[in-house]
C-alpha cells in the first residue's frame, strides 16, 4: 500500500505533470517515503543517502517534473541498493509500492538514464564514510555501538532531507553529528528528526 506521507503527490492530476512547485516540499515528501520504503525493505541507510544522492543529482541536470518525481524517487532507490545491498529486492516490489503507478520498464529506463547521467561512474563519498568506530565507541554512552551508528546515520538522513542547497557531503556529516551528539546526550530530539528515527527498525523500540 503507498505510504500516506507520499500521497498528495501521487494523486497530482496528471494533465498538470509540468509545474512550478515549492521544491523543498515535494523533496522533503519523497525523501520521506523513500525512507519508509527503505525501512520497509529491510536496506541499509547509506543505501537510502546513496539514492537521495542520485534523485538529487538526477533532478539537478534534468530539472522536476513533478508527475515523473516518485519515479525518479523509485528508481534511484532501485540503482543505489545494486550498488550497496548484497540482496535487492526484485522489481516487482519497486512498482507494488508506488502503487503500480509506475511500470518495470519505467523504472529500468529512468535507471538507464541516471547511469548515463553519472557517466555510469558511481564512486562518491557519503557523510557515513566520516564516522569512525573509534569515535563511535567513546561517543555511545548508554548505547552499544551499532545502535550509536544508526543515530548518526538517523541524523545524516535528516539533514540530508532538509539539505536543498547542495552543501558538501563533508558539512552534512558536521550537522549530522551535532544532533545525533543532542540524542546521546539525552537532549530534547527535534521532532523532524525523531521520524527518522521512529520509522528504523534496528532502533525505533527505543525511541518509541
Amino acid at each position: 500500500m503507498m505510504k500516506r506521507v507520499f500521497q498528495d503527490i501521487t494523486n497530482v492530476s496528471r494533465k498538470n505533470i509540468k509545474l512550478t512547485i515549492h521544491k523543498s516540499s515535494h523533496r522533503r515528501k519523497l525523501v520521506k517515503w523513500l525512507y519508509e520504503v527503505m525501512d520497509d525493505f529491510g536496506y541499509s541507510q547509506v543505501t537510502f543517502s546513496t539514492a537521495v544522492f542520485i534523485l538529487d543529482k538526477y533532478t539537478e541536470t534534468r530539472g522536476l517534473d513533478l508527475g515523473k518525481y516518485q519515479l525518479v524517487g523509485i528508481s534511484a532507490l532501485f540503482l543505489s541498493a545494486k550498488i550497496e545491498e548484497k540482496r535487492c529486492k526484485g522489481i516487482e516490489d519497486y512498482v507494488h509500492v508506488t502503487d503500480n503507478t509506475y511500470s518495470k520498464e519505467e523504472i529500468l529506463d529512468k535507471e538507464v538514464e541516471m547511469l548515463e547521467i553519472f557517466g555510469f561512474n558511481l564512486m562518491f563519498r557519503l557523510p557515513h564514510s566520516f564516522l569512525k568506530e573509534r569515535y563511535l565507541e567513546k561517543a555511545s554512552g548508554k548505547y552499544t555501538v551499532k545502535q550509536s551508528q544508526e543515530i548518526f546515520f538517523c541524523a545524516f538522513s535528516y539533514v540530508l532531507e532538509k539539505n536543498i542547497c547542495g552543501s558538501s557531503m563533508y558539512w552534512i556529516y558536521l550537522e549530522g553529528v551535532k544532533e545525533a551528539e543532542k540524542i546521546l546526550s539525552g537532549n530534547e530530539i527535534d521532532a523532524g528528526l525523531r521520524f527518522y528515527l521512529e520509522n528504523n527498525r534496528r532502533i525505533k523500540n527505543i525511541f518509541m
